[in-house]
């Protein structure tokens, strides 16, 4: 399996940290599965300790981004790739602790590594996948131009999300942009106004009509 591994919504005290859930890459096995089918049925997931007493306690920990770094960090060490997490399921979150937190120094590192990379710096051009969580959905229409960390790569990922859809209708030969007029330029005409209301939807048919 290779997936994203640390994550920032885990906790810094934690042995073992989530899995983000969303990319992973794996080789499919029934003995694999059966074994994860074993674990849940056995049901070893503590309060405030996750399963085995091993897995800490954060968002999605009692299901799949808790069970996934039980199996593989925990049962099975050595059989599983952790991937670059502001290449791969980018998601342009704040690595540092912001508060003081049970467990956690402010300043620290949340998943408690000593050192950790910003992803909000990442240059564009190096990230291979999105997760839009932190950033919300590009069909927001949500332009994120305030100069702060906090939206200079998202409004470079909405951007580049509102390209590949106009790449794609262009590829469909209709229009290379939308009739939208709210910020045209960065959402290439898919935006009539603020948030999801003002998203303008592909037309059907989709694809080439033959």
């Amino acid at each position: 399996m290779v997936a994203p591994w640390l994550d920032n919504m885990g906790i810094s005290f934690s042995h073992i940290q989530a899995v983000q859930g969303g990319l992973l890459v794996l080789r499919p096995s029934m003995e694999v599965y059966n074994e994860f089918v074993s674990i849940i049925k056995e049901g070893d997931f503590r309060e405030n300790e996750g399963w085995g007493g091993l897995v800490g306690w954060f968002y999605g920990g009692a299901t799949f981004q808790g069970i996934v770094p039980y199996y593989y960090d925990a049962l099975h060490r050595g059989e599983a790739v952790e991937l670059n997490r502001c290449v791969y399921n980018q998601m342009a979150d704040n690595p540092i602790v912001d508060e003081d937190q049970s467990g956690s120094e402010k300043g620290s590192c949340i998943t408690g590594e000593k050192e950790c990379e910003d992803c909000r710096n990442r240059p564009l051009e190096d990230i291979m996948s999105v997760h839009f969580t932190i950033c919300q959905k590009p069909w927001e229409c949500l332009p994120m131009e305030d100069d702060v960390i906090e939206e200079w790569l998202c409004h470079k990922l909405h951007h580049e999300w509102h390209r590949i859809r106009a790449d794609l209708e262009q590829s469909w030969g209709r229009g290379d942009v939308g009739p939208g007029l709210f910020h045209r330029d960065h959402f290439y005409g898919h935006c009539s106004e603020v948030n999801r209301e003002g998203y303008l939807p592909m037309d059907l048919p989709f694809g080439h009509v033959m």
